[in-house]
């Protein structure tokens, strides 16, 4: 009786076999009052396979096939990402070819004009320095006032755009009362900073000499490092007026020569860089220059 009950149970998969069914049929043969073939039957049931048919509108998307196409939500989803990562892009050249456009427009006003946008724009210092380098730069440097302006626009880029065209278009047209809605200051105060702009340029001009000759200072032993210029190289080094640290000054100076030597980087990453390392040698430069004693 027993050899006929278990022989049809060979039949059903080795996997529900030792997974479902062998734990339960062992109790239920061990047990007596169980023994029978209503119980068998109704066990037999419980190990009845899931039928093909059922459930078969579901999918897992993780067992597509590779040539399968994206679920629709999720096509849409990528095609959004990609749209607005294209848009954000796009924006981005935009701010910053309008940065370097403002820096092109703000070389053109004198220097007083210059640090009023600036102060009323609350623009750092750094900013003006970039600026009157620029201003020195003759019109044979072209790729070096190329590349200053794009450093000028990358600094420039965090202004407000409306804030920034007003103060340039005002400062073009000589408009006082525009400039006075834009400062939020009554008319008294905007009057007064103006006699002071005017009273103080002889002071601007005066500071501009002394910060140029600086910067020649500076700009001369630059390129002369830069250039291996023996006695330009001899000339910064022998300095003993001002301490400076020299281990330094030949790490900046090194960064530039392994920079310019590097061809296997892409032209657009190679002149950022080169004009950082360029822009750090200069300003240890410039700042050393400042501390010379006056003859």
């Amino acid at each position: 009786m027993a050899h006929q009950l278990i022989r049809p149970l060979r039949q059903w998969p080795r996997l529900q076999y030792h997974c479902i069914f062998t734990p339960t049929l062992h109790h239920s043969l061990s047990s007596p009052s169980l023994f029978s073939t209503k119980a068998i039957s109704h066990l037999l049931s419980f190990t009845k396979p899931p039928s093909l048919h059922s459930n078969r509108h579901f999918r897992s998307y993780g067992l597509r096939l590779p040539n399968d196409p994206a679920p629709s939500h999720l096509q849409e989803t990528a095609g959004e990402q990609d749209s607005d990562a294209k848009r954000s892009r796009n924006e981005r050249k935009r701010e910053a070819r309008r940065a370097v456009r403002w820096g092109m427009e703000l070389a053109a006003f004198s220097t007083p004009q210059i640090k009023r946008i600036l102060r009323m724009a609350s623009l750092e210092r750094e900013v003006f320095d970039a600026l009157m380098l620029v201003k020195r730069l003759g019109p044979d440097v072209r790729e070096g006032k190329r590349r200053q302006f794009n450093y000028i626009g990358r600094l420039l880029r965090g202004v407000q755009p409306e804030l920034m065209d007003a103060l340039i278009q005002a400062s073009k047209d000589g408009d006082q009362s525009r400039l006075q809605a834009l400062s939020g200051l009554d008319t008294r105060v905007v009057e007064e900073d103006g006699e002071e702009d005017e009273a103080n340029e002889e002071d601007y001009e005066e500071e501009d000499e002394e910060s140029n000759t600086y910067i020649d200072i500076a700009t001369r032993w630059s390129d002369g490092l830069i250039n291996k210029d023996i006695d330009v190289t001899n000339e910064v080094y022998s300095v003993q007026s001002v301490e400076f640290d020299r281990q330094e000054l030949r790490k900046l100076v090194r960064k530039v020569h392994s920079i310019q030597g590097h061809q296997a980087i892409i032209k657009e990453e190679e002149d950022v860089a080169l004009l950082g390392a360029k822009k750090s040698l200069f300003q240890f430069l410039y700042t050393l220059a400042k501390q010379l004693p006056t003859e």
